[in-house]
């Protein structure tokens, strides 16, 4: 990723003059200078960059010797004062990598989770995956596809983006009812009443470009059609799913059939309805971080949705991403 994607994406992000900013760099230090240049681009836009490494050899060495008098209260309370954080990751972050005392791991673990409670109270959360072989395990990609893709999608005009979102959001604003059409008479039927909608134009889980909406959980009935259906980086072809009550009741693929059969009931709740808006993304791969981002696509996904606004807890959020036309039904 070179430093002119860099800038856009810090101010993509929201970052303006006098803010406190946190780069938390999960990475070693033969990538530092990644970390270096999202401090050049915090300062460029004034305001003050900080930086926290999360390395994996040193997190070891650390916490193989860390005692429990290690990091009170105090040292997290230096994480009050940011106003925004950058979550920036060469690796998968949290996961420590090397094999420790169990004692130890639980000091680390309890390290992670006081760190991540502060920065809830920050004013912005920001993800950045930098596109590197080490994250393209995650995806199911081959890593030179992955990166290809990746640095494509992060290479956007980001206030374009930010633009098309809102024309869109205007166009859905106060609908209570639309219908998503897809493949041959199939028409699914969502209701949005008193639900939000939410835009991902570069402050949140980048890449970035999707609006989204936690429809009422028990009131999306209809079928949907997908040409390419992919679960858990297996791809599915001429998929029909019908959904009543906002459950996953029916498939015309016996597989996906017997997977939803034995999921728990609210990992078969239809929980969003997403519209992809990011120009760079331009075809599936089976990896949702982009998929869910292509121009023109719409997503629907089943399981959690209480962080953005909905009423499911369930233990996944699988996100089915398709081309299809949205309707306004009643305003």
């Amino acid at each position: 990723m070179n430093a002119e994607t860099i800038n856009k994406i810090v101010k993509a992000s929201g970052v303006s003059a006098g803010e406190m900013i946190l780069i938390h760099f999960w990475g070693e230090d033969k990538d530092k200078d990644i970390a270096n240049q999202f401090l050049v681009a915090v300062a460029s836009l004034g305001a003050t960059p900080v930086l926290l490494q999360q390395s994996r050899t040193i997190n070891r060495d650390i916490f193989s010797s860390a005692k429990d008098t290690c990091f009170d209260e105090r040292y997290f309370n230096l994480f009050s004062c940011f106003d925004a954080v950058l979550d920036v990751f060469t690796y998968q972050p949290v996961k420590l990598g090397y094999v420790i005392p169990e004692s130890q791991v639980l000091l680390y673990r309890q390290y992670m989770s006081h760190i991540f409670d502060k920065f809830i109270g920050c004013k912005r959360f920001t993800q950045i995956r930098i596109p590197t072989r080490e994250n393209a395990i995650e995806s199911c990609l081959e890593p030179d596809e992955y990166m290809e893709r990746m640095t494509k999608a992060y290479d956007i005009d980001y206030e374009q983006l930010k633009k098309a979102c809102a024309v869109r959001l205007k166009s859905l604003k106060g609908v209570k009812q639309v219908a998503l059409h897809t493949g041959t008479n199939c028409i699914l039927n969502f209701d949005l009443t008193d639900r939000v909608w939410h835009v991902d134009a570069g402050d949140g889980d980048l890449p970035c470009g999707e609006i989204y909406i936690a429809p009422n959980e028990q009131q999306t009935n209809g079928s949907v059609f997908y040409d390419t259906l992919y679960l858990d980086g297996k791809q599915y072809q001429n998929v029909k799913l019908d959904i009543k009550h906002g459950e996953v009741c029916v498939s015309n693929n016996a597989e996906l059939m017997h997977y939803f059969e034995q999921q728990p009931r609210e990992n078969r709740i239809v929980c969003e309805l997403g519209i992809g808006m990011n120009p760079n993304v331009t075809s599936l791969c089976g990896y949702s971080v982009l998929d869910e981002k292509m121009g023109g696509s719409f997503h629907i996904a089943v399981g959690a949705n209480t962080m953005f606004g909905g009423q499911n807890e369930a233990a996944c959020h699988n996100d089915f991403v398709g081309r299809g036309a949205i309707e306004v039904i009643k305003q």
